[in-house]
C-alpha cells in the first residue's frame, strides 16, 4: 500500500509535528511505502491535498479538525481513502467517527478498510462533522484566541465566558421543504455527533444515513441555558423542553447576520442551504 502522510505541525500547539514523526515511524515499521508532506501554511496544505486527490491511493492526515476539513474538501467524490490521526485541540472528527487516539491504534485504523460516509454540502464547500450557528460559533471564535487552558477544556471555559452575551437569533429553518420560524441561542446541523471540543450536541446523528440532524437549542434565558449547557457533553440536553430536533436531507437557514462555522472553520454567513451528500468520502478504520 502506498500512503501519503500530510502533517499539520502546528496542530495541538506543536503536538502535530511530534505525532507526524511517530506516524511515519509506525508506517515504516509496518513495511509500507510512505511519503510525508509537512506543508508550511494552510494554503500550502490545500495545494498538497488537491494534488494528492488526483495522484494518491491513500492519504493520512495528522492534525486537528481543520486539516480533516481541508482533506474532505480536496478528496470529496474521489476514490482516495482518507485516514485520520488526531493531534489537535478538539479532535471532534475522530470522536464522532469512533476512531482511536493512541498512535499505533490510529495508524492501524488509517491502514484499515474504508467506509463511505456522508458529508454536509453547502455553498461554501463540504464539512464532515457539524455546521453551527449562534452560541457555538461565538465559543469557537473565543476559544481560538485563548492560550490557556490547553486541550478541549478551553471550549468549556470559552462557553462560560461568553454566557453574558447569550442572545436568541431569529431565523427561518426549512427542513425538506417544511418551514419553521425559530429563535435559537444555538443551532447545529449535524452529520456526526460532536463539536466544540467534546460536546455531544447531536447524539443520534449518523454519518451514513443520508440525513442531517438539526439540533435547535433555545430560546432560553441565561439561567436556563446555564443549566442546559453542561448536559450537552453527555447528550442529555436532547430531553430538555428548550431543545428541538429535526431531521432531513436538505436544510435551509435564513437570517440576516448569523455566521456559520463547519468543522470549526469559518464557513460564511446565512442564508445558506445544507444538503446531505451521501457516501461522498471514503474514510479508513471506522465501523458504522
Amino acid at each position: 500500500m502506498r500512503i501519503d502522510v500530510v502533517v499539520n505541525p502546528r496542530a495541538g500547539r506543536g503536538k502535530g509535528a511530534q505525532r507526524g514523526a511517530e506516524v511515519h515511524a509506525e508506517l515504516d515499521r509496518l513495511g509500507l511505502h510512505v511519503t510525508r508532506h509537512v506543508p508550511a501554511s494552510r494554503s500550502d496544505a490545500d495545494a498538497v491535498l488537491n494534488r494528492l486527490a488526483t495522484t494518491a491511493e491513500r492519504v493520512v492526515v495528522v492534525g486537528g479538525d481543520g486539516i480533516v476539513h481541508q482533506a474532505a474538501n480536496a478528496l470529496v467524490g474521489t476514490e482516495v481513502v482518507l485516514g485520520i490521526v488526531a493531534s489537535g485541540t478538539g479532535n471532534d472528527t475522530v470522536t464522532g467517527l469512533g476512531l482511536p487516539d493512541d498512535t499505533a491504534q490510529a495508524v492501524a485504523a488509517a491502514c484499515g478498510d474504508a467506509v463511505a460516509i456522508d458529508l454536509i454540502r453547502c455553498e461554501a464547500g463540504v464539512a464532515v462533522t457539524i455546521a453551527a450557528m449562534g452560541f457555538g460559533v461565538a465559543v469557537n471564535e473565543r476559544a481560538e484566541t485563548m492560550s490557556f487552558p490547553k486541550g478541549g477544556s478551553k471550549y468549556t471555559v470559552a462557553s462560560l465566558l461568553h454566557l453574558r452575551h447569550l442572545a436568541p437569533e431569529p431565523c427561518v429553518l426549512v427542513v425538506d421543504g417544511v418551514s419553521h420560524e425559530i429563535a435559537p441561542n444555538m443551532i447545529s446541523i449535524a452529520n456526526t455527533t460532536h463539536f466544540g471540543g467534546g460536546m455531544k450536541v447531536a447524539p443520534h446523528a449518523k454519518p451514513d444515513d443520508g440525513l442531517l440532524d438539526v439540533v435547535v437549542m433555545g430560546p432560553a434565558s441565561r439561567t436556563a441555558f446555564v443549566r442546559l449547557l453542561p448536559t450537552v457533553f453527555s447528550g442529555r440536553h436532547v430531553r430538555s423542553p428548550y431543545v428541538q430536533i429535526f431531521r432531513g436531507a436538505e436544510v435551509r437557514l435564513e437570517s440576516s447576520t448569523a455566521r456559520v462555522r463547519a468543522d470549526g472553520e469559518p464557513f460564511g454567513v446565512l442564508p445558506m442551504t445544507f444538503t446531505a451528500e451521501s457516501a461522498a468520502l471514503s474514510v479508513a478504520g471506522i465501523g458504522l
